[in-house]
């Protein structure tokens, strides 16, 4: 990487290029001529409404069941009704409508190979299908800004998922930003009336703390700070009953133990509180630096900061073990599910998809932000010393990386559950990213081979993902090219190590030369301005050249030290 590209460009290779921010071109086969607009004048290619039923109803058993339950399933389909002219042979465009679609043809499409994928992303990138209908939402959303409405709101958290998933993370970010302003525009931070009837107060609880898991995404994401401020009034958590299940306006089986559809969402809000609070309590602590350090300056203030965090781990064990058995994914050979112990997930036959998608999903999350929120100690300023608290909590944060490797590339091996799924593929960097950054810090530790066979896994994960988008096959090539670095650098430093090694017994027989000390100082090997782990976390570009990793270092000392 050259030295004028900064470490917090954010956008991988599809999005880099603005591709999304392009008027799109008109060529999609099918409707060739522009719907009705009403008062929007916007002339496109859009799909047919045969096309349309296809990706909306992919939307129910996917983000409606495995994200935020936030649409009326049985409202939504009436209002789409309504929008048929023509002897129902267009429709009057819609906002929300536009949007889902989008969300669901980015998501159709990155589970399609790359080579059947023309007709429609106009021979772009995966990630970007949709656009047409994503712009055609933006210029309706114009005519209710100055007086929204629930579906305002609807649209704007949709809309967030959708560039998130192309990795805009800055227009991410602004939209997460509209949508905390519009909910308290929509008065959704208090609680609701008991004079409303109960399934608008339950819609109008999702809708809020929908909007508290995406500005907790965002911010944790991009180490911002949060929009939303948790010290205010809430309403209370949204309710998983039978009924509140039932009145919903969507129908699937109870899954067992008291547990309904909605059980997935109350149980993951609750996991962003637990991880939300622990990480503002991380960043509120004063650990009395001086003249501007930085946070890992001296090992009193990591260690100081560990137990912070620590004292949020039972906390964490609760949210486990209140999640239903119905909830939680299987482990084979007896393994604890929720857990670390590196054993296989089981996936078990004759369930519905969603719920798959749910279980998967809710142990993938656990392990993705406990990655977040332990990746602290995995510090290239200041190692943490042995023993001490801090290295305990930068191996927790490898086994859970370890562990939602495992989960991934199993989940994308034996089923396609988590085909397209873009937050998989970004959760899966992260934790390689950090990986990489374990094996250079700890090679001697007891996790240092199962990290490695992670790096593994994770550009096998890569691969599959890489054949229907193309940021994910820049992201496996990355990573091969780091092993290849790693593993010469190890070479290089065992072979130093032993020769030390003879060194030192030579001299130990001379009657005239004092021991040498076998260990070999690192500290300051990796005081290098403006990087740091973070910047590998979240972004791809920053690796487009992988000799930017340790600019002017020799790390085979930081191996020699090790060994």
């Amino acid at each position: 990487m050259q030295k004028e590209h900064s470490v917090h460009r954010l956008h991988p290779v599809s999005a880099r290029n603005h591709k999304l921010l392009d008027v799109p071109e008109a060529s999609l086969h099918g409707n060739s001529s522009p719907l009705p607009t009403g008062d929007v004048p916007f002339e496109g290619v859009y799909l047919s409404l045969i096309q349309e039923e296809y990706f909306i109803n992919l939307f129910w058993q996917s983000y409606h069941t495995s994200l935020f339950p936030i649409v009326d399933e049985t409202q939504f389909k009436k209002h789409y009704q309504s929008l048929l002219v023509n002897g129902g042979r267009d429709r009057k465009p819609s906002a929300l409508v536009d949007v889902i679609i989008a969300m669901c043809m980015q998501y159709a499409t990155s589970t399609m190979p790359a080579e059947t994928q023309g007709l429609l992303v106009e021979g772009k990138d995966a990630l970007v299908a949709g656009r047409w209908h994503y712009w055609r939402g933006q210029k309706l959303l114009t005519l209710e800004l100055d007086s929204p409405s629930l579906s305002t709101l609807q649209f704007h958290l949709l809309c967030a998922v959708y560039i998130c998933g192309g990795s805009f993370h800055n227009m991410m970010d602004g939209t997460v930003g509209l949508a905390v302003r519009t909910a308290y525009m929509l008065g959704l931070h208090l609680d609701p009336p008991s004079t409303m009837p109960e399934k608008d107060r339950e819609m109008r609880r999702r809708l809020w703390w929908a909007v508290y898991l995406m500005d907790s995404k965002a911010g944790m994401k991009l180490g911002r700070p949060f929009m939303l401020s948790s010290s205010h009034v809430m309403p209370s958590l949204p309710s998983d009953t039978f009924e509140a299940a039932a009145s919903s306006g969507s129908m699937f089986a109870p899954i067992g133990q008291n547990a309904t559809w909605l059980s997935h969402n109350l149980h993951t809000v609750q996991l962003y509180f637990k991880i939300r609070t622990a990480y503002t309590d991380l960043y509120d602590h004063d650990v009395y630096l001086q003249g501007g350090r930085a946070l890992w300056a001296n090992h009193e203030a990591q260690n100081s900061s560990a137990e912070v965090l620590q004292a949020h781990t039972q906390s964490l064990r609760e949210w486990v073990d209140g999640v239903p058995e119905s909830l939680k994914l299987k482990r084979q050979n007896n393994g604890q599910p929720i857990s670390t112990d590196f054993t296989s997930i089981k996936l078990e036959p004759f369930t519905p998809p969603w719920l798959q998608r749910q279980r998967l999903l809710l142990e993938h999350t656990y392990h993705h932000l406990s990655v977040n929120l332990y990746r602290h100690f995995i510090s290239f300023s200041l190692k943490p010393p042995g023993g001490s608290m801090a290295e305990e909590l930068a191996m927790r944060c490898a086994s859970h990386a370890i562990m939602l490797t495992i989960i991934t590339h199993q989940a994308l091996t034996e089923s396609s559950i988590l085909d397209g799924w873009h937050e998989a593929f970004f959760c899966q960097w992260n934790s390689v990213m950090t990986l990489v950054g374990f094996v250079m810090l700890f090679p001697s530790s007891t996790l240092y081979s199962r990290a490695k066979h992670a790096i593994e896994l994770a550009t096998l994960v890569f691969d599959n993902f890489g054949a229907k988008f193309s940021v994910a096959a820049n992201a496996a090539k990355i990573v091969r090219d780091l092993s290849v670095k790693i593993e010469g650098l190890a070479n290089s430093s065992q072979l130093e190590y032993d020769n030390l090694i003879v060194s030192q017994d030579f001299e130990a027989n001379s009657s005239f030369s004092d021991p040498v000390d076998q260990s070999i100082p690192s500290q300051g090997l990796f005081d290098v301005p403006d990087f740091n782990l973070f910047d590998m976390a979240v972004d791809i570009d920053f690796w487009n050249s992988v000799d930017a990793l340790w600019p002017d270092l020799d790390l085979s000392s930081q191996f020699q030290a090790e060994l």
